[in-house]
């Protein structure tokens, strides 16, 4: 029998709000102290990319809080409430992107000393190619921003009664402030300082929920009588929403339009002294991801345990990203403060979200846009000061087009908040596509990778929005009349059309509903069977999509002319811009013999700045020199019809 769960919404204590309030403070001051500790040898450089002298702890807690945004706190434990624990598996394909990322990645945008990601795609195709994957870019962030901002905000408005204007405009106001006057070091600094935030709220709420429910013990057989331990499904088929194979694999190559093609990300690694420095950042979020992963887990095992039997939507909240933050109130509402510690989690996580793409807008704009049309127009260089003040004025602007876009999405209900979802994930599959091309296919040409990309997006919005308006409708519920309490809602009975996703679904899970209902199984045929591919192989066919037209595209192009920029035997690509893992099989298939040459050495650390000296060596098949005591990166170029070979030394033996 359905036990009563009390209707009255508890609200905030004046510490509540005293905590959250400081919370905001702390983040806007540390916004206020790099803009005056800078503001006299600030330049793009500074501003955008902190110098690239950013140290190793606010380079790895802002990465942790790029993949732990708002959208996760309050997406992963609903998912598991009502889909069960398999989601945990997909923690463990971080074994795969990371090291992926680390080493066969990082190096080659590390070491091409460039700010925006972009610029790789015009060294390795054209500008053409570098102005499509620039814009493609800020149509996702911008759209997934404005979705951080308007998801929690709905969520605490009608669980918590914060107004979501209020919400809106505070979280907008405050990151875009910071991000606008600090830079990328303030953006840093407060994700560090916000992750922190975020680890106490969510440690806080477990412990409390956790000792309400009975304990441990008690979490973990209520979960399993209710089925959501089951994580053993090796099923093969891709139109299973969660498997194994599809956590694992499928989530591998969506981490990747993460970790290895968003700008975000490239623009936390190029920060950095050092290329170790970077990718040890990057290795750190190895265990961060697995144990943040299984916080949020538990999480939702606890928030079943609480209501499994009894749950508050639709009769109580009418939504089901609702849950985390009703969660808070029934089990932290009188306990002053703690209550106003959590939506200072909840709120931080939205801020290093939105801070963090604001940045990486502006410095996109300004390197890949801006900066090029104003050479193009004046014949010389922007000056560093005015390019600063454009930078500030650029960011300032994209954050309020982002709280624009997060009140515009209140007036289209959920279907906005979904298709914008969607979008983050069928344009990270593109995006992700292009760079794939260029560092593990020297063959394809700039015409391949700009036909294979419009083919690819094409192909993941026809998906993508086949999938909405294929969805069955869910059921209606009706829910019982108790004239003793009051609904949040101020009536005391509805019907209510359940709606289940969740606005705020875990960034991984942001293209496929949360699915509550079980429905019936149906004769399905052709595109609807298709339709029903889980939204973790969306990435997946998209880059597939891509390397496979622009490969038919590349091979016929060259056969008809060779004006394309792309790698032939008459035209190689610089192996700079190769991946080391085509450079490795390329080496095991002979590509690259092993021969003895004149060559040159630039010498980088010289005292004489760029003094050439000539030395004998041999080049190895791994592509590797040894020679005078140095070891160096080999670099093969075709200079008047003859081979040239530029030597970098890296260090001493």
């Amino acid at each position: 029998m359905r036990t009563e769960i009390p209707l009255t919404m508890k609200t905030f204590h004046i510490i509540d709000y005293i905590i959250f309030i400081l919370t905001l403070l702390i983040s806007s001051a540390i916004g206020i102290f790099y803009a005056w500790k800078d503001k006299k040898c600030q330049n793009t450089t500074d501003f955008l990319l902190g110098g690239r002298k950013m140290p190793l702890f606010p380079v790895a807690l802002s990465l942790m809080a790029s993949f732990l945004s708002s959208v996760s706190v309050l997406g992963v434990p609903t998912e598991i409430f009502y889909n069960g624990a398999i989601y945990w598996v997909g923690a463990f394909s971080a074994f795969l992107f990371i090291p992926f990322t680390v080493h066969f990645i990082l190096p080659v945008l590390y070491n091409a000393g460039l700010s925006s990601a972009f610029e790789y795609l015009e060294m390795r195709f054209n500008k053409l190619v570098r102005i499509i994957g620039c814009l493609v870019f800020q149509l996702q962030m911008i759209l997934y921003m404005a979705v951080v901002l308007y998801a929690p905000a709905l969520a605490l408005n009608q669980v918590m009664g914060i107004d979501m204007l209020v919400s809106i405009l505070v979280i907008g106001l405050v990151c875009t402030f910071y991000t606008a006057i600090g830079g990328l070091k303030a953006v840093m600094w407060t994700d560090a300082f916000q992750m922190i935030i975020v680890f106490a709220g969510l440690m806080t709420l477990i412990i409390k929920a956790t000792i309400e429910v009975g304990g441990i013990a008690k979490v973990f057989e209520k979960a399993s009588a209710g089925g959501k331990l089951e994580i053993d499904n090796f099923d093969p088929s891709p139109m299973v929403r969660h498997t194994v194979w599809t956590l694992i694999l499928g989530g591998f190559m969506t981490a990747l339009t993460v970790y290895g093609g968003n700008q975000a990300m490239v623009q936390r690694y190029v920060s950095m002294k050092n290329l170790r420095g970077a990718q040890t950042a990057l290795y750190l979020q190895l265990p961060a991801s697995i144990v943040f992963t299984s916080l949020l887990v538990y999480t939702g095992l606890v928030l079943f345990a609480k209501y499994g039997d009894q749950s508050p939507v639709p009769c109580i909240i009418p939504k089901a990203d609702q849950l985390i933050p009703y969660l808070v109130m029934d089990v932290l509402g009188n306990v002053y403060g703690v209550p106003g510690l959590f939506v200072a989690c909840i709120f931080s996580a939205s801020l290093s979200t939105v801070s963090s793409g604001v940045n990486a807008l502006a410095l996109v704009f300004m390197t890949d846009i801006f900066k090029p049309v104003y050479k193009k127009i004046t014949l010389t260089e922007v000056n560093e000061s005015k390019a600063t003040v454009y930078s500030k004025v650029v960011a300032l602007l994209y954050g309020l087009l982002t709280i624009g876009l997060a009140f515009l999405s209140q007036y289209f209900g959920t279907l906005i908040l979904q298709i914008s979802l969607s979008i983050f994930g069928m344009v990270g599959g593109p995006l992700l596509a292009l760079f794939v091309m260029a560092l593990f296919f020297p063959c394809i040409n700039s015409l391949g990778a700009t036909v294979g990309m419009i083919c690819s997006l094409t192909f993941s919005f026809w998906l993508a929005i086949g999938t909405i308006a294929s969805r069955p409708s869910p059921p209606t519920y009706s829910c019982p009349v108790d004239t003793n309490t009051t609904m949040t809602n101020n009536t005391t009975h509805w019907t209510s059309n359940y709606t289940t996703l969740s606005t705020t679904t875990a960034l991984y899970n942001s293209s496929t509903d949360i699915e509550n209902i079980q429905v019936a199984a149906a004769e399905k045929t052709g595109l609807q069977t298709f339709y029903s591919i889980s939204y973790l192989w969306y990435s997946t066919l998209a880059v597939l999509v891509a390397v496979s037209v622009a490969l038919l595209v590349s091979c016929f192009s060259e056969w008809r002319t060779t004006k394309y920029i792309g790698g032939t035997k008459k035209k190689p690509v610089d192996r700079r811009l190769l991946s080391p893992l085509y450079l490795w099989i390329a080496s095991l298939a002979n590509t690259y013999n092993s021969t003895d040459l004149e060559m040159h050495i630039l010498n980088k650390t010289d005292s004489k700045q760029g003094s050439e000296e000539k030395i004998n060596g041999t080049i190895n098949a791994n592509g590797s020199h040894t020679g005078n005591g140095e070891k160096a990166i080999i670099i093969e170029r075709m200079q008047n019809g003859e081979k040239t070979v530029i030597v970098e030394r890296s260090e001493h033996l």
